[in-house]
């Protein structure tokens, strides 16, 4: 069995460079990202997931329809720095639900630097996403840390299956 898994946000190509078996090519650091990112991550014999990292910026969504069609989970990144980074989180979610309802994870990263946005504003923005969808604070150079936005998103999307065969 292959699953795609889907990344899109700010920091994706750290996130990804993280737990993915496939080498990524590095750009530099002050290079624009014009296309999307792969990677992949075996988590047992039967479970493989493909790893689409995305551009956020809006000139990119014609990406989007691409990859609903076998996407299986969303993760959305936003930068716990950067208050518009945190405020596009309702609006990533709002373009891909418009295509497709997919089982998604919010992940906030940065969590390691200290020019964080206040907590109140944090909270604030992610309030306008539907109650079932979980925010979690992650550091995006941590692996453990990466692999639990990952493994949660895994888990909510076994879960839409699981109740999917009941019915």
């Amino acid at each position: 069995m292959c699953n795609e898994g889907l990344f899109t946000g700010i920091v994706k190509y750290t996130l990804e460079k993280m737990l993915c078996e496939v080498e990524i090519v590095d750009n530099p650091r002050d290079a624009v990202n014009v296309a999307m990112d792969f990677g992949r991550l075996t988590i047992d014999e039967d479970i493989i997931l493909h790893l689409y990292a995305t551009p956020g910026q809006e000139r990119f969504n014609f990406i989007y329809p691409l990859l609903r069609k076998n996407a299986l989970a969303l993760i959305i990144l936003g930068d716990i720095t950067n208050e518009e980074s945190i405020k596009d989180i309702v609006r990533y979610y709002r373009n891909f639900k418009s295509l497709k309802r997919l089982p998604t994870v919010v992940a906030l990263t940065k969590t390691d630097l200290e020019n964080r946005v206040p907590e109140e504003k944090i909270n604030r923005y992610p309030s306008d996403l539907p109650k079932d969808i979980p925010v979690l604070k992650i550091n995006a150079t941590d692996k453990e840390s990466v692999k639990q936005a990952v493994l949660l998103a895994l888990q909510l999307f076994l879960e839409v299956e699981e109740e999917q065969e009941i019915i």
